[in-house]
């Protein structure tokens, strides 16, 4: 207003929303072209030297360092989620995102500050989930006291560290359900709804619950689970159109999330398969089990079970049951909040399960009785748990989800300085840095043993961990024997040792696998040598490449 005191406060309002809205640019951006044009239409002479003035650079550490009206702001980030969206421009269609970025990105992330953005320069390519960035010419916003930043068509941003694949480029077309699985953002899809029903969601902040539908989708790539935060009017079996409903991932599993900004019709397509078909391809296997899936079908057999006691928040005795069970493809542990209580060796089939983490592994939970279904039938001759290990290639497991009761091969291409005597944390196990738990500050540790290694199939690699008892089985020595061996020649000659006796060599390991953002690492149960003479290793590799002399 200071520089055209004649103009309408309202209009000037209105422009700075028709850059925003129209031509994608900000206030901050637009702000010297809204004032040659209010300048031009209130008679005011227009001269080369009327500017925004320019703001010196404000380079910042967290976000706690900004204020609401920052411009022209430096600052390193962690980019956690990306999510584009089309939005028509003058009839035509570009793509604008928003997303999580959260500051201190070199620590943990328990010691950083999580900031909404919006990307209105189109930098997907830089953007992606998982990478590390420096943002040189970002903005500040606020609306309703709550603080974003802006990344603009000027914002210069610096990759630091690469994260996972960039955010693709969407459009009108509807996308398979295998393919809007992979990505993260809006969608489109035809499906046929295979499950509907009614729930709730509680409030974080504790003022009530909202109304909300879950289910599931098909086609023939295969199912997805949604969520719809509003009415959802279509029924079991009807196959339906939504346009942009948005993929999101509910801890390892994605679901496609309904809102207002949703078109849901019906679809008319004969050739497309009724319920009997594409009900095959919502059941499950063990190996298929991610963390944070519902409405779970499997079919399992009991391996062990056993109950607890335990005294519940409102001080009353709670009794949860679980064990292991198994199928063709793996294992994994089964915890039930109801009164079920099979034998081991029964044969069950569950509908409508759930999936959590325990202990780093996928964890099938029922809460009801009606949920399990004994089996009189056996599906399968009857395992043998003892033996029941499943062999996966190196490169399956690291492009796979985290697995239990595996078996795998890899050539040992590193030992870690910290393999040998470490101290753990009493009260979380954790290791302790500088007599130091990351959780519980100063301790008086206890003493364990732990060898650490990199293996590698010439493909893929993942970390080797082996806890005191398949060390010690490994070492062929006890934990006291290693302790002394380190007061002898100290740690750095105990790893040099155990170097000269691991490296390059071919190491079978039967565990189980945890697989996250950092990479995949296998947990060993018990870990040794392949045995194999040089001519029956030459023939096996002369027997995968179809070499013939």
């Amino acid at each position: 207003m200071q520089e055209c005191p004649e103009a309408d406060e309202d209009g000037i309002g209105k422009e700075f929303a028709r850059y925003e809205e129209e031509f994608l640019i900000p206030p901050e951006d637009a702000l010297r072209s809204v004032i040659r044009k209010f300048q031009v239409a209130t008679g005011k002479e227009v001269t080369s030297g009327i500017s925004a003035p320019v703001r010196a650079e404000k380079k910042v550490n967290r976000f706690s360092e900004l204020g609401a009206d920052d411009k022209n702001v430096s600052i390193e980030v962690a980019v956690v989620t990306y999510t584009p969206r089309i939005q028509t421009v003058r009839g035509e269609e570009r793509q604008v995102a928003f997303g999580w970025i959260e500051d201190n990105p070199w620590e943990s992330s328990s010691k950083r500050e999580r900031w909404d953005f919006k990307d209105w320069g189109e930098k997907s390519e830089s953007l992606a989930p998982g990478s590390i960035v420096r943002l040189e010419g970002a903005s500040v916003n606020e609306w309703n006291d709550k603080r974003s930043l802006n990344i603009n068509r000027t914002t210069r941003v610096t990759i630091l560290r690469e994260g996972g694949a960039a955010a693709p480029q969407i459009n009108d077309e509807p996308l398979s359900i295998s393919k809007a699985s992979e990505v993260e953002g809006y969608v489109n899809v035809v499906a046929r709804i295979l499950t509907s029903k009614p729930g709730v969601i509680v409030r974080r902040d504790g003022s009530g619950q909202m109304d909300v539908v879950r289910g599931s989708l098909a086609d023939p790539s295969g199912s997805i689970g949604f969520l719809s935060w509003v009415p959802f009017e279509h029924q079991e079996g009807s196959l339906v159109k939504i346009v942009g409903a948005s993929v999101r991932k509910f801890k390892d599993t994605p679901e496609i999330n309904i809102s207002d900004g949703t078109v849901i019709e019906p679809y008319h397509d004969t050739a497309f398969p009724d319920m009997s078909e594409l009900a095959v391809s919502s059941k499950s296997t063990i190996a298929d089990l991610r963390n944070g899936m519902r409405d779970v079908e499997v079919t399992l057999q009991v391996e062990s079970w056993n109950q607890r006691t335990f005294d519940g928040e409102d001080g009353s005795q709670r009794v949860v049951r679980s064990g292991d069970v198994i199928d063709p493809s793996g294992r994994c542990r089964l915890t039930a909040w109801c009164e079920f209580d099979p034998k081991p060796g029964d044969f069950i089939h569950i509908e409508g399960g759930r999936v959590q983490f325990w202990q780093g592994s996928p964890d099938l939970v029922i809460d009801q009785i009606e949920q399990v279904i004994d089996l009189s039938d056996p599906p399968w001759k009857k395992i043998d748990p003892e033996g029941h290990w499943i062999d996966l290639d190196l490169t399956d497991i690291v492009n796979g989800g985290s697995r239990r009761g595996i078996k795998t091969l890899g050539t040992v291409v590193a030992v870690r300085p910290d393999s040998g005597i470490v101290e753990r944390c009493p009260e979380c196990r954790r290791v302790l840095r500088d007599s130091a738990c990351m959780e519980h500050g100063p301790q008086r540790g206890h003493e364990d043993l732990r060898l650490r290694f990199v293996i590698d199939n010439g493909v893929s690699n993942a970390s080797l961990l082996m806890s005191r008892e398949p060390a010690e089985a490994f070492l062929g020595i006890g934990m006291d024997e290693v302790r002394d061996q380190i007061a002898s020649e100290g740690r750095d000659g105990f790893v040099a040792s155990l170097r000269t006796r691991a490296l390059s060599g071919a190491m079978v390991v039967h565990g189980r696998t945890i697989v996250d953002d950092y990479g995949a690492m296998v947990l060993a149960d018990t870990a040794e040598f392949e045995e194999s003479s040089p001519s029956e290793a030459a023939q096996e590799v002369m027997q995968r490449w179809g070499v013939v002399l």
